[in-house]
């Protein structure tokens, strides 16, 4: 595995306590992750570069056939049931799931697939980007409102930026 900076390693601790994510964004935030860890492996090229390399690589074709891109995901969510039985249980936020949400999650992740699996790379590219700008969107708002949160200003996640800028 690479070693990523820090900018890189504070945001993946930022975004699992991040609370309130729509079920869209959960997804949006797998691809956004995969492409920024093959951004900085390829030592941090232009993002066009890199999204390009993202969709065309034989990996992509794998992870989407098999579903294996959101495997994770709905894994980790699903290995935490809540007590009360009306769920799921995410500890490192603290936030509950529905067995509704659930199925929601279900649903967009393989619409999200059936995006993602055109054979048109240039509909792959722009599915991706698209789903990559949506995410920043979401979590630069998320950022700033936890920037004006005087409980959140001194976190060491606390960082107004994302270190993959797609916009």
């Amino acid at each position: 595995m690479a070693q990523h900076d820090i900018e890189i390693r504070r945001y993946l601790t930022w975004r699992k306590k991040a609370k309130g994510k729509p079920i869209s964004i959960r997804l949006y935030e797998v691809i956004y992750i995969h492409l920024t860890m093959l951004w900085s492996k390829m030592g941090k090229p232009p993002i066009k570069n890199a999204l390009y390399k993202f969709v065309e690589r034989k990996e992509y074709k794998e992870q989407i056939t098999t579903c294996e891109l959101f495997k994770k995901l709905i894994d980790e969510i699903k290995s935490n049931p809540s007590d009360d039985g009306s769920g799921y249980y995410l500890p490192d936020s603290g936030e509950q799931i529905s067995y509704e949400n659930m199925k929601q999650l279900e649903k967009e992740k393989d619409f999200a697939l059936k995006e993602l699996s055109t054979n048109k790379i240039v509909k792959r590219y722009e599915t991706v980007f698209r789903m990559c700008k949506e995410y920043e969107t979401w979590a630069l708002m998320k950022k700033s409102q936890q920037a004006e949160d005087i409980t959140k200003q001194e976190s060491f996640e606390s960082n107004p930026s994302l270190p993959l800028k797609i916009s």
